[in-house]
């Protein structure tokens, strides 16, 4: 992408005009450590661009380089890492008359309190700063808790504050349903159909809880009337919202979670190229397509002879809800972890790191996982080098590598050819019997 941009590039800016006081605290103490200053610099300007509406006009990247002053090549290395870290998403488009011009879709840094429930964000965070600033950073965004065991609560549901009129209600269902789809990613999971089975339990999500179900969705498979059943039951007794501890509980019971409801589409020779895979191969590929991560985790674990463990599906969970990375190639990188590299459990770090380095990398599809893999020769496990210390911290330049106990996962004996290629062709047999049921 360096050479191909240009300054004289257009590029046009998509997102929130401005930052509440809570992001732009989470993005000056808690994101630019991590992306560096020239980034944020950049990430900033652009919200600058963004008009009330939404959008920027159409800009040339002359404007953009004199405002952050710094080159072309230092301005495609801070794009890449707003976008590594989700921040920000680009794309590409080409007109006879000006040629290629870019888009910018900025992504809203997440609170400090949601930043220090992921994991990999504190220690990504830590690692930069050095454990007393981090430990400090916390203290300071700590939410102020006062203690709930002496105390009542009192709060009114919102049925009984507000009178809802429930046929009028359903009456404007058609308006309410189009404006719900303008705001939601497009999807497989049917929210329409899903929210009119709430309506016979006179349940109304909010945008929170929508997006953790949608999490669940995806990590699990299941459809649009079992989740609503599951979601009923969850909200049984709750005085606001959602057990979502009880509904994973419900979930979990399933022992063979469902596909969506939607229609399955045929796998053709165009979805999978089986020119330079394997049959086992190819049909791993298809079914990553199809199988939700929980029911692939099961599947290979079941071939193991083992089980899956809850923290296991605590991980994939976090993990989709990152929103890096599509759900076939979290399966593929289940497979890596479980198969090629013939681990007996799913390692954190290991995990967090695979999944890093192949969203930084714009790994979108399960073909060019298995690509990737092979032309790096798993380089995630080589052998460290002593001479460089994990995450350097130099100037421009440097080569981030990852911090030892992330780049090598507990030691197992790993399969043969002959014994990897036995258990891909058991697995595809079995997800293949998965995906149709």
């Amino acid at each position: 992408m360096a050479e191909e941009l240009k300054p004289s590039t257009f590029y046009t800016v998509y997102g929130e005009p401005q930052l509440d006081q809570s992001k732009q605290d989470a993005l000056l103490y808690l994101y630019q450590p991590i992306i560096g200053s020239h980034a944020a610099s950049l990430y900033l300007t652009l919200i600058s661009d963004v008009t009330l509406e939404g959008k920027s006009p159409s800009l040339m990247h002359t404007d953009l380089l004199a405002a952050i002053d710094i080159g072309l090549m230092h301005l495609v290395k801070a794009r890449e890492h707003l976008e590594g870290i989700g921040l920000l998403e680009t794309y590409q488009q080409t007109d006879d008359e000006i040629g290629m011009s870019l888009i910018y879709q900025l992504r809203s840094p997440v609170v400090p309190e949601k930043f220090f429930q992921d994991p990999l964000m504190s220690y990504l965070l830590m690692d930069k700063v050095g454990r007393r600033r981090y430990e400090r950073l916390v203290e300071r965004f700590k939410p102020q808790l006062f203690d709930k065991g002496q105390v009542k609560n009192i709060t009114k549901r919102f049925r009984e504050v507000y009178r809802l009129d429930d046929k009028a209600f359903a009456s404007q269902t058609e308006v309410l349903e189009q404006t719900q789809a303008s705001f939601s990613d497009n999807t497989d999971f049917d929210w329409t159909l899903f929210s009119q089975q709430l309506k016979r339990f006179n349940l109304i999500l909010g945008a929170e809880e929508r997006e953790k179900l949608q999490t669940f969705q995806t990590l699990y498979g299941v459809n649009e009337l079992d989740l609503a059943e599951f979601v009923a039951k969850a909200a049984a007794g709750e005085k606001t919202g959602l057990n979502f501890n009880y509904l994973r509980q419900l979930i979990n019971k399933e022992k063979r979670p469902k596909v969506s409801a939607a229609p399955k589409e045929p796998v053709t020779e165009k979805a999978v190229e089986t020119g330079s895979f394997s049959p086992q191969e190819s049909e791993i590929i298809a079914q990553s397509k199809k199988i939700a991560p929980v029911t692939f985790l099961r599947a290979i674990k079941r071939e193991k002879g083992g089980f899956e463990t809850n923290t296991e599906v605590r991980l994939l969970e976090e993990l989709i809800g990152r929103n890096l990375l599509p759900k076939s190639v979290i399966n593929i990188i289940i497979n890596y972890i479980l198969v090629i590299q013939n681990q007996a459990v799913i390692n954190a770090n290991y995990l967090n790191a695979i999944a890093n380095d192949w969203a930084q990398k714009k790994i979108t599809t399960p073909e060019a996982a298995i690509t990737h893999v092979r032309e790096n020769n798993q380089k995630l496990v080589r052998k460290p080098q002593a001479s460089r210390p994990a995450y350097q911290k130099r100037g421009t330049g440097r080569k981030e590598a990852l911090p030892e106990h992330i780049k090598q996962p507990p030691k197992e004996t790993k399969l043969t050819p002959e014994k990897e290629a036995e258990l891909n062709r058991k697995l595809a047999e079995y997800l293949n019997k998965e995906g149709d049921d």
